[in-house]
């Protein structure tokens, strides 16, 4: 008889081997009673939106580059201020106006906008977190579970960020250890004090519960999947790349920079370095991830009959990828990289819907690419010749 592990550890393998779409959270047309024509209609006002926010988020970002001082300022309260609210606030709730029959399941309907605007972008409702939703108990309750492997999750990182900046910690909190009864005492507290803020404010609004414990095979595929990536890189960095570092130079955008990569392979040595830097990374990852994949995969997703074939779906993560890539310009290395990512990360979450699962891995693939990678990870309008 078949282990559960094992049972498991083929769901982990099959993640990159199938594609089972997440059909519960508003990516795929119910065509059975909605005209061809409407749907055509919303997927291009999905389509044509995620693009003109795009570039108005690019003209936000870049404007510090043709515009000094006040002007540029000015440019971003004008337009990029509306923009955010728009993206990130009303955006959903129109949507929901005009496309809640279209992307909502028959089944799902009943849980109303909250639903729509919480859940179909990977994240957790807060309300619902702590209060009764349709007479089922607060999620809080009701995937306690969940709840503890989040905790768990996040303590692991923490434990391994104590030790590995140990010296800084001493250096800014030493004179508070003997408050605490010493410094064991005093991190104690500090990672209690941050469970406690993850299991108060962060999961509640984070992290989607009721598929959660699907998403964490998919964590796994994702870290499996990086973890080869950036190792295939570095070999590639130090066979093709390496030998021309001196000439490579003067490539502003090309250049490496630090240890090479095979000195850098050392770190594979020392896994409390790279869980130290993955537990400042899995927030960072996860607002990343909020402002690209709940915000345009989405809009990508219903832009395409996702569900059709795999070049459709090649078309939505394509688009995403894209997007995320080009935010990382001028940095030619990274933009590569982060489209793989996005490419591999759009196919996962458009299988899982969880924001947090996709943060939480995209914190470990940004740890690892710094630690085995020879590369700059600043991006944006300082990072141009001359400036």
């Amino acid at each position: 008889m078949e282990s559960t592990s094992m049972r498991w550890l083929k769901s982990v393998a099959a993640c990159f081997t199938e594609v089972n779409l997440d059909r519960d959270s508003g990516f795929i047309a119910w065509t059975d009673t909605v005209p061809e024509d409407r749907i055509r209609a919303l997927r291009r006002w999905n389509f044509y939106e995620a693009w003109a926010v795009f570039f108005i988020m690019m003209a936000v970002v870049w404007c510090d580059y043709w515009l000094d001082g006040p002007a540029m300022w000015r440019f971003r309260l004008v337009l990029g201020i509306p923009t955010l609210v728009w993206a990130f606030i009303l955006s959903p709730l129109v949507h929901y106006r005009w496309e809640k029959h279209v992307f909502l399941p028959p089944h799902r309907r009943a849980l109303g906008w909250r639903y729509f605007y919480w859940e179909c972008r990977g994240l957790g409702d807060p309300v619902a977190y702590y209060l009764p939703r349709n007479g089922t108990p607060p999620a809080l309750i009701r995937y306690w579970r969940e709840v503890l492997i989040v905790l768990a999750m996040m303590t692991l990182l923490y434990c391994a960020a104590a030790v590995t900046f140990s010296h800084e910690i001493d250096q800014r909190y030493a004179e508070w250890y003997p408050v605490f009864g010493g410094k064991i005492f005093f991190l104690i507290a500090l990672i209690l004090a941050l469970d406690a803020l993850w299991l108060f404010v962060g999961i509640p609004f984070m992290v989607r519960l009721d598929n959660f414990r699907n998403a964490l095979r998919f964590i796994a595929a994702f870290l499996l999947g990086a973890l080869v990536m950036i190792l295939l890189f570095n070999i590639l960095f130090q066979v093709l790349l390496e030998p021309f570092r001196q000439s490579l130079e003067s490539w502003h955008f090309l250049r490496l920079r630090g240890e090479t990569a095979r000195e850098r392979l050392a770190v594979l040595a020392d896994p409390l370095a790279i869980g130290g830097q993955w537990a400042g990374y899995v927030t960072w990852g996860w607002v990343q991830q909020f402002i690209f994949t709940s915000y345009y995969a989405t809009l990508f997703a219903r832009s395409f009959p996702i569900e059709r074939s795999r070049r459709e779906l090649f078309k939505a993560c394509l688009c995403s990828a894209f997007v995320f890539g080009m935010i990382h310009l001028p940095n030619a290395w990274l933009m590569l990289f982060t489209f793989l990512g996005g490419l591999l990360g759009g196919v996962l979450y458009f299988q899982m819907t969880n924001l947090f699962a996709l943060g939480f891995s995209h914190g470990f693939a940004g740890s690892l690419l710094n630690k085995l990678t020879p590369i700059n990870f600043s991006v944006g309008p300082d990072q141009m010749p001359g400036r």
